[in-house]
């Protein structure tokens, strides 16, 4: 028997749910490595002499920006998917449906690739770095006044887009001085387009993947649950770090001076690249106290490269 219109709403209505939450815990999932790639690029760039600057800053940015066109291109898919499969619910055009829907999640990973500039230039956040899918648009995040560095001004084409750079008024690149906000602007909006460029071509792969997977799909063929996973038995709860191997980043030179919570809830989301839920699983809590702990490590953290920053550039002075 067909399914009733209602039906057909209400399944949709859930697929989109289930669409939305995969890809918030792509996001959750995400979030760890690029904050912990930021600091690592920070490191390896205040070693680095001014020449050489650009050189970790994109080694570390393009890994994240990949995995971010790929965590959208995997929830465009679905989308796009869902499109075909309810043409009367979704106008008709599945890829400006599927658009419709990621606007808001390609805007937040903008503001993520933003983020990371600040972070891995700086070595401070300007501000919270755990970015969930929020209920506001955030295609035109607040910038704060943040001017990069003149080293910055030398990257390449592939990372920044805006082909031959206007010179005027760009202050000695083999200087610690600042760009001006035009210049830094214009940076932000090459990275940006470059940005665009790649989750575009990823677009098209999946828009023509699909559409020939549908185009050979026999007659009432109908689509499986969208990311859905049956569970097997009670799941054993974990504590601390068991199981989980080795870290996959070595922060701990940040976490002296945190709190046994503090240190253990940082080293989970930075060290292991877990989600929130399995950190406060592991450490016996509800998730607003584990987020607490972590958001608590990561201010204690900030401040100390804050201060070891201004002291250094305080030495530096003294010196010359």
């Amino acid at each position: 028997m067909a399914r009733t219109s209602r039906e057909a709403a209400n399944s949709l209505t859930a697929a989109l749910e289930a669409t939305r939450t995969l890809l918030e815990r792509g996001f959750e999932q995400l979030e760890p490595r690029a904050f912990a790639s930021a600091l690592a690029a920070n490191s390896e760039i205040d070693r680095a002499p001014i020449q050489s600057k650009t050189s970790p800053f994109g080694r570390y940015l393009f890994p994240l920006r990949t995995d971010l066109v790929n965590l959208l291109a995997e929830s465009y898919r679905r989308y796009f998917k869902l499109a075909l499969a309810n043409p009367s619910q979704t106008e008709g055009d599945p890829h400006k449906w599927a658009l419709t829907h990621l606007q808001l999640a390609i805007s937040i990973a903008w503001t993520w690739i933003h983020d990371w500039y600040v972070l891995a230039c700086d070595g401070v956040p300007r501000g919270e770095t755990s970015v969930p899918v929020p209920d506001t648009d955030a295609s035109d995040p607040p910038r704060k006044g943040w001017l990069a560095p003149s080293w910055l001004f030398q990257i390449s084409f592939a990372l920044v887009g805006v082909g031959p750079l206007k010179e005027h008024h760009v202050p000695d690149r083999s200087s610690e001085l600042r760009l001006g906000a035009a210049h830094t602007r214009l940076l932000l909006k090459g990275a940006r387009r470059v940005f665009l460029w790649q989750l575009g071509s990823a677009f098209e792969t999946v828009r023509n993947e699909e559409t020939a997977a549908a185009g050979a799909m026999p007659a009432g063929a109908t689509q499986g649950t969208v990311g859905g996973t049956k569970q097997m038995g009670p799941k054993l709860r974990l504590t601390g770090t068991e199981g989980l191997g080795p870290k996959k980043t070595d922060l701990s030179h940040y976490t002296d001076r945190l709190t046994e919570k503090q240190r253990q809830a940082f080293s989970l989301k930075y060290e292991y690249e877990l989600g929130l839920a399995e950190i406060a699983s592991r450490m016996g809590l509800d998730r607003k106290t584990a987020y607490e702990h972590i958001e608590a490590a990561k201010r204690k953290i900030d401040q100390a490269r804050s201060s070891e920053k201004r002291k250094a550039h305080r030495l530096t002075r003294e010196d010359e």
